[in-house]
This record gives C-alpha cells, sequence and structure tokens, in this order.
C-alpha cells in the first residue's frame, strides 16, 4: 500500500498551460494569414496564366460586366481561398515535438521553402493540367464538343473559371497537408 502512495501522476501535457496554449495559437493564425494572402496571390496569377493559356476563351474580359459571370467567378474564388484556409489551419506544424522535427535539428526557414517549393509545383501542375485539358477540349474536339464554345456566354466563361478555382484549390489544398517532413 505505501509503494501506491509513491506513485506520482503524470504531468499535465505542455499545451495544457494557457501560454502555451495561446502561443500555439498565435502562430497557427499567423501561419494562416501569411498562408492565405500567398494563396490569394497564387489565385490572381492563376487566373491570368488560364487566360493566356487558353486563347479561345477571354475570361477576364467576357465575364466583366456579367453580374452572373462575374457571381460564378467570385464563388470560384471563395471556394479556392476556403480550401487553402482550411488547408493551412488543418496541416501538421512544420515545427514542434508532435512532428519529429525539433529532434532533427532542421532550420524551420529550410521548412517553409520545402512547404513553398510544393505549393508552386501544384500550382504549375494545375497550369499543366489547364493547358492540356484546353488543348484537348478545344483542338481535337472529343465527342464534337469544342471548349472555344465558352467563349460564346459570359456566363459559361464564369462557371468555366469556377471549375479551375476549384481544381486549383484541390491542388492547393493537397500540397499544403502534405508532410514537410
Amino acid at each position: 500500500m505505501y509503494a501506491l502512495a509513491q506513485i506520482q501522476p503524470p504531468p499535465p501535457p505542455a499545451w495544457a498551460d494557457p501560454l502555451v496554449f495561446l502561443t500555439g495559437l498565435g502562430w497557427v493564425l499567423l501561419r494562416t494569414f501569411l498562408t492565405f494572402l500567398v494563396v490569394f496571390l497564387i489565385g490572381l496569377a492563376s487566373i491570368r496564366v488560364v487566360d493566356y493559356i487558353t486563347p479561345g476563351i477571354r475570361e477576364i474580359s467576357l465575364i466583366r460586366g456579367n453580374p452572373v459571370a462575374t457571381g460564378a467567378f467570385a464563388a470560384g474564388f471563395f471556394i479556392y481561398l476556403a480550401l487553402g484556409f482550411v488547408a493551412s489551419m488543418a496541416s501538421p506544424l512544420p515545427i514542434g515535438v508532435e512532428t519529429g522535427v525539433a529532434t532533427l535539428a532542421v532550420n524551420p526557414a529550410v521548412l517553409i521553402a520545402y512547404k513553398l517549393i510544393t505549393l508552386l509545383a501544384a500550382v504549375l501542375l494545375t497550369y499543366v493540367f489547364a493547358a492540356v485539358y484546353y488543348r484537348v477540349l478545344a483542338k481535337i474536339e472529343p465527342f464534337g464538343l469544342d471548349l472555344d464554345d465558352v467563349d460564346k456566354e459570359p456566363i459559361a466563361v464564369g462557371v468555366y473559371l469556377f471549375g479551375y478555382l476549384i481544381f486549383l484549390g484541390a491542388a492547393v489544398y493537397v500540397a499544403l497537408m502534405l508532410p514537410t517532413v
């Protein structure tokens, strides 16, 4: 009975300390905000790239001034940003005891660079896929479909961009969720 009295309960986990919790939360929110800015800029640049690689579709100029087409584009952009936001909040922290990185003595800047390289590779891959997709549907015309027909109606262009932005968002989501190490 005396031996049981000497057993000490385990100490509470570090995250139970309010200061540790708030510091960790602050870093996650800062990382998420910075990731949001990067993802937002990537989205804007991607629209320009898609506009360039699909010469038969005048994406930006055609949806401008059409409320439904602009709404579809804006909705797609919100979904894209939401996927980036969720991935940034849910992805494993690149630095910490839980990931084992602290014991590896890895420079956090290297981990951030790896994450950015992964993100940019995923975005570049969406450009390649979009170009191939456009070439197949606009030039080869399988099943008699010509993707350039989208250019005839602003709403169709808005829906087309909506679809691309969801595709881009899925690629960004996966790139942000991949473990760094």
